[in-house]
């Protein structure tokens, strides 16, 4: 039977920080890229599929920022 570990006060400070980091970040993505333009050339040329069962298919913008994230923790990685 393993132990849990219970969070120390720092462990839960850090975490705090680094989602803090991860919001400002998205949202300066958020502020810096018109989605709406964006949206608009993907629904263009991607349809979402409409089945009567089953879960509904994701959106073409959320795999367009799915798969820049991707690229950017990608990049990042290689420095």
């Amino acid at each position: 039977m393993k132990l849990q570990k219970q969070p120390t006060l720092a462990d839960t400070i850090c975490d705090l920080r680094s989602r803090k980091i991860k919001r400002t970040f998205f949202s300066q993505i958020n502020t810096l890229i018109d989605w709406d333009n964006i949206e608009e050339l993907i629904d263009t040329d991607y349809s979402r599929g409409k089945s009567p069962v089953g879960k509904p298919s994701y959106s073409g913008l959320l795999l367009f920022k799915m798969f820049l994230f991707e690229k950017l923790v990608w990049l990042v990685w290689i420095e």
